[in-house]
């Protein structure tokens, strides 16, 4: 099968993104032919510490010159994304993004050998996954242990969505070394960590935040195709809606606490 006509098969897949907030679309093999939190949406991202006062701002740099502590970002969409897997398909490698073929329209079951697709940019690049940027500052001290503390859904999946299940929210620090994948649980009320870079897929410190510095955070967001939801029949009635949208709480230490 030629890449024009997974193309083809793969043009409805949608994904959308709020503020350090993200939306895209269950789980068991399926592929398309006043603390120190920080809030992201990808609408919106908000910060905050009792130690020190958190910035946010969009892009790579903002927040060391900023007072907000929020930001948002709109994408202008629907935006179309294949299927992939960043290491929860059986024989992926975890850590890089991969893709596959399924079976037939309305059967998702992996049927080719996994394709190599790449780091979490070219995956963007190549239109497997959305990504979004994002710089966090503090105008006090210094703050450690940078993490995701939860990641949670905005609102609530409108019926027939199908594909709510399959979208995956990738956080990573700036040079991709640490990582963290979350997903709908199975039973599709909250997200949980699917996969990360630690041992035991426990959530991983992504940096520190130095007063008068920018620290980025990369947001990528990407349709999981092993979920049994990713057939090429329901990626093209587009079962995911525009109103989608998850908020990633952001936690830091400061440093020299009394």
């Amino acid at each position: 099968m030629t890449v024009k006509s997974l193309r083809k098969q793969l043009a409805a897949a949608i994904a959308m993104t709020l503020v350090a907030t993200v939306a895209l679309g269950s789980s068991t093999y399926a592929w398309f032919v006043t603390n120190n939190k920080v809030d992201a949406t990808t609408t919106n991202i908000s910060a905050q510490s009792n130690a020190a006062f958190m910035t946010i701002a969009n892009g790579a740099t903002g927040a060391k010159d900023s007072d907000e502590t929020s930001a948002s970002t709109t994408i202008t969409g629907p935006v179309e994304l294949y299927p992939a897997t960043f290491g929860e398909e059986n024989g992926s490698t975890e850590g890089t993004f991969m893709t596959g073929y399924g079976t037939t329209l309305t059967d998702g079951a992996l049927n080719t050998t996994l394709e190599l697709v790449g780091t979490p940019d070219e995956a963007d690049t190549k239109e497997f996954a959305k990504k979004e940027q994002f710089n966090i500052s503090s105008k006090g001290q210094n703050l450690s242990d940078l993490m995701v503390e939860k990641v949670e859904t905005e609102t609530a999946a409108e019926s027939g969505q199908l594909l709510t299940t399959a979208l995956r929210v990738l956080v990573t620090n700036a040079n991709g070394s640490a990582w963290v994948v979350y997903g709908l649980n199975p039973a599709g009320t909250a997200y949980e960590i699917k996969l990360s870079s630690e041992t035991s897929n426990a959530a991983p410190v992504l940096g520190d935040v130095i007063a008068g510095e920018d620290t980025v955070v990369n947001v990528y967001m990407y349709y999981e195709g092993m979920d049994t939801n990713v057939t090429t029949m329901n990626l093209q009635q587009g079962k995911l809606a525009a109103s989608q949208n998850v908020k990633i709480t952001f936690t830091a230490t400061a440093d020299n606490q009394n």
